[in-house]
């Protein structure tokens, strides 16, 4: 213990609560570095890490100032000396000074360790008053292991509840409801699910389709694997792919149509790709949900209102759709915002007047990555004529959008699609296959 310190206990901490915490943190930039997630520091925060690693706590008072040190133990090798850590709070106005760490390698950034004893204090100051005085100049636990702590058993380290054993054979009832479901053609969601939407879903699926050509071929290629996609699909199919997936992103089955196909958003970006194993092919193996930017939210509130000014500026009737796909074109998907009897329809909601420019140029051209999008739209869905639409970013008060009408290019469409078709090839069916 160093001198003038004296040994912590329950009953001589300062006291830190969240108000506290949260006025330091908002005031550290360290911890205020955009784009940063500070998941580390949250993982620091945490009971299961702190209460454990804290050990050998000692305090000074000097005039309002309260400096408390501890030794926090190393998660990977405990048995080493523990990170020297202090924090200095001034107990008069309420406020903690610093956090710091003395030792890793990140402590000059804010490390985990100074927000481990930070958090630790703040679970001591939660706890109810004991007539019992509990020292805390002690080794902490986690430095115990391998030492003091030997192995443990599971059981020893979680309260484990007995869980009644269920029969391994309980599916007689189940199928007894779908067999009686099937053959009365009920229309329930049970009976939906099994009859028409698993299958729909299985013939549409690049995965599922994969999974039938590995059956009939010792050495696979890509471009069989298209050949077999375009004989087994056909236009009933893509219609109904395109009804079960009318909700896009709040639709599990849109997801399962959408992997390992190129989307129209993903045209230009996989078409003028070089790099088979980065963050392209990652994004188009991607069939689990994503949270979406601001942007995106903002573009999915305004989407019903944007949608009723471009009906009635173009006088037209506008539908919803999901997933379009074309049995001789299987591995390219597209999803429009809506669709009238002439008019693909695509609609950006920019938040920033300077981000308009990514969409239209200062010469009112549309830029390449949403051309190419809009394009692939009204070839998948046979559409002459495409609407590009961008909203106002005042557009919940002025209303405003900027349309754009396009004729489809077909020659444009086949030499991107040729292009992004070779880089498919090449990074993602050997993906795909394996």
């Amino acid at each position: 213990m160093e001198s003038e310190y004296e040994q912590a206990t329950s009953t001589n901490l300062p006291v830190v609560d969240d108000v506290m915490i949260d006025l330091y943190y908002r005031r550290n930039v360290n911890f205020l570095i955009p784009g940063v997630e500070n998941v580390k520091t949250e993982r620091g925060a945490r009971a299961t890490y702190g209460d454990d690693a804290v050990g050998y706590v000692q305090l000074r008072r000097h005039d309002e100032i309260c400096t408390v040190k501890a030794l926090i133990a190393p998660e990977h090798k405990v048995r080493l000396k523990g990170y020297e850590v202090s924090v200095r709070i001034n107990e008069s106005e309420q406020c903690i000074i610093d956090s710091k760490c003395y030792d890793c390698a990140a402590s000059e950034g804010g490390c985990k360790h100074g927000v481990a004893l930070l958090f630790w204090l703040y679970r001591r100051t939660l706890e109810p008053s004991v007539t019992s005085v509990e020292c805390y100049w002690r080794k902490s636990t986690l430095s115990k292991v391998g030492s003091t702590i030997k192995g443990q058993r599971m059981r020893e380290l979680f309260n484990f509840r007995q869980v009644p054993s269920l029969p391994t054979k309980g599916t007689a009832f189940l199928d007894k409801v779908i067999s009686t479901a099937l053959k009365s053609d009920s229309h329930s969601i049970l009976a939906t699910m099994y009859k028409s939407e698993v299958n729909i879903l299985e013939k549409a699926s690049l995965y599922h389709l994969c999974l039938s050509y590995k059956k009939t071929t010792d050495a696979p290629n890509a471009e069989d694997f298209i050949s077999f996609c375009q004989n087994n699909l056909n236009s009933e199919i893509c219609k109904s792919i395109d009804t079960l997936t009318i909700l896009q992103s709040q639709s599990k089955a849109w997801f399962d149509v959408r992997y390992a196909r190129i989307t129209a958003s993903k045209l230009h970006e996989v078409a003028h790709c070089k790099t088979v194993d980065g963050a392209t092919t990652a994004a188009v193996l991607t069939a689990s949900k994503f949270r979406g930017t601001k942007a995106m939210k903002r573009g999915l509130n305004l989407e019903e209102d944007v949608l009723k000014v471009i009906a009635e500026e173009k006088n037209i009737k506008l539908e919803r759709v999901g997933m379009t796909i074309n049995h001789m074109y299987p591995i390219f998907g597209a999803s429009a915002d809506a669709m009238s009897d002439k008019y693909c329809v695509e609609i950006k909601c920019p938040i920033k007047t300077n981000t308009v420019k990514n969409y239209i140029t200062p010469e009112g051209e549309i830029t390449p990555k949403p051309y190419a999008q809009l394009q692939l739209q009204m070839f998948l869905s046979k559409k002459q004529w495409g609407l590009f639409c961008v909203a106002s970013p005042s557009f919940e008060t002025d209303r405003n959008v900027t349309i754009k009408e396009i004729p489809l290019d077909e020659n444009f469409c086949h030499n991107v699609m040729e292009q992004a078709q070779a880089f498919w090839k090449k990074a993602i069916f050997p993906i795909l296959i394996n």
